[in-house]
């Protein structure tokens, strides 16, 4: 016979239910997060770190380099460090830059360095014997403007060469300013790149200098980077000792050849007479203490160089190992 609940005892049923164990206790409820691929791949805090510390002593050393060939003061400081797709790089570039790149050796890999158009002109009439003043109305540089510009340009591409010789050995080769066709075409737009950015004050003009380098490029020199921080304390114990050494070199010490300490009776030293030979009981082939500055560190013995006389090292002794000796 089919029983009919009423609504209370269904209501039970519900109840029980849901405090009812699941099938699967160790089962989970999945749970859905938003994910943007276009972030993966992103620089960690670490790598940052890493790269902050190397281009630090970019800026100093572009600015006391390039504000004494131009005789004014020339600041430069790190702004930022990311990863991005070529193509959101060139959405930030305005519609007149400088734009030229430098061959990598022997990677053979192209790096970019681009600058905001108002900070050339302040160079290149400061390079002419002018005041370094801005131009009011922005426009294109000539020919000969552009030949002028490279000298600053190169003195850039140097000091980032002579940056990144601490980690890896590369050769810049400046080249020519590109076209804004050119500029488009170096890259593939989907491809990410490193951009370091700068901000650069010169007189009364402010801009933006931007680094590109490729993923292959950015990839080795961060992998670098990142073993010469696992070894940084036995490289910088090992630079120490080669420091100490180096000053050691140059430092004085006293040498003297002695024998070790020797017995001998108060009668013997009282009977010593002009002439008189003291016998130090030691035999003739028993080597000697060479001492450097008080301290026993080798064992040798007298011989004849020409005119004058040395030592003929024959053993080093223990450091560990204190002998007492007596001069005689």
């Amino acid at each position: 016979m089919e029983k009919i609940l009423n609504q209370e005892e269904i209501d039970k049923l519900f109840h029980r239910s849901k405090q009812s164990t699941p099938l699967h206790p160790t089962a989970r409820r999945r749970v859905v997060k938003e994910c943007d691929f276009r972030q993966g791949g992103q620089l960690s805090k670490d790598q940052i770190r890493q790269l902050t510390s190397l281009h630090d002593n970019f800026a100093p050393s572009v600015s006391n380099s390039v504000g004494a060939y131009l005789r004014v003061a020339f600041q430069m400081s790190l702004v930022a460090i990311e990863q991005l797709t070529y193509s959101e790089f060139l959405g930030r570039l305005p519609e007149q830059t400088y734009f030229s790149t430098a061959l990598l050796m022997p990677v053979e890999e192209t790096a970019a360095l681009q600058m905001d158009l108002p900070l050339i002109f302040p160079m290149i009439d400061l390079l002419l014997g002018g005041s370094g003043s801005a131009l009011p109305d922005p426009r294109d540089l000539t020919e000969i403007e552009e030949q002028i510009a490279t000298t600053v340009i190169g003195m850039l591409w140097r000091e980032l060469q002579v940056t990144w010789q601490t980690s890896w050995r590369l050769e810049f080769q400046p080249g020519a300013r590109l076209k804004q066709s050119q500029i488009i075409s170096l890259v593939p737009a989907t491809e990410r790149v490193l951009n370091v950015s700068f901000e650069i004050q010169l007189k009364d003009v402010r801009g933006v200098l931007n680094l590109i380098f490729p993923a292959i490029v950015s990839n080795v020199l961060l992998r670098k980077l990142s073993q010469q921080g696992s070894f940084h304390r036995r490289r910088h114990s090992v630079d120490t000792a080669f420091r100490i050494r180096e000053r050691l070199l140059d430092a004085s010490v006293t040498v003297n050849l002695d024998l070790a300490r020797i017995p001998l009776r108060i009668r013997d030293i009282v009977d010593i007479r002009e002439g008189a030979i003291l016998s130090l009981r030691r035999s003739i082939d028993e080597p000697m203490l060479m001492a450097l500055n008080g301290t026993a560190v080798f064992q040798g013995v007298p011989v004849s160089c020409g005119p004058t006389r040395g030592g003929l090292i024959q053993s080093k002794l223990p450091m560990p190992e204190v002998v007492e000796k007596e001069r005689i």
